[in-house]
């Protein structure tokens, strides 16, 4: 009778820290690329930071110096600038995250700030949902709202 009233609380124990873990969240990481100057982009992952905090289905991890040179150490490998999927993916995984969100952000000559996101699902390698904006650039202001905008609609599953 001990024994069955042990295994019944340990698979009673096992089912509650399971329920735990599962809502911890998907563990993310944050990265942002573009023309813009590193305050700006620093500005754009704390809005981003800021907007998955507060979502119970993401768990966000902050971009420690290792992760930020190791993205630089890619971006001296691209021609274009910008670090491909494959590579984000790789950066991720090794910093233990599941998920990946990439911004690209870009100050156009005709003062418009234009926004791209993607969040990349690190086992599979689908782009699980992108969503793109733009506004007219004023201040930082701008950047901070428009990435709060872009992130909000990222994350949320009721925008497309």
């Amino acid at each position: 009778m001990k024994r069955i009233s042990f295994l019944i609380l340990t698979v009673i124990a096992c089912i509650i820290f399971a329920g735990d873990a599962m809502a911890a969240g998907k563990k993310v990481a944050v990265f942002v690329e573009g023309n813009l100057s590193n305050e700006q982009k620093t500005m754009i992952n704390n809005a981003v930071h800021g907007r998955l905090s507060g979502n119970k289905d993401y768990k966000v991890f902050e971009r420690n110096d290792a992760f930020l040179k190791a993205l630089d150490r890619e971006h001296d490998y691209q021609l274009s600038g910008q670090v491909s999927e494959d590579q984000i993916r790789e950066i991720g995984e090794r910093f233990g995250v599941d998920y990946v969100i990439a911004v690209c952000a870009v100050l156009t000559r005709d003062d418009q700030c234009s926004m791209s996101a993607r969040l990349i699902d690190l086992v599979t390698g689908e782009v699980l949902k992108t969503c793109n904006a733009s506004r007219e650039f004023e201040n930082s202001s701008t950047i901070t709202a428009l990435a709060n905008n872009v992130a909000y609609r990222l994350i949320t599953k009721k925008s497309r």
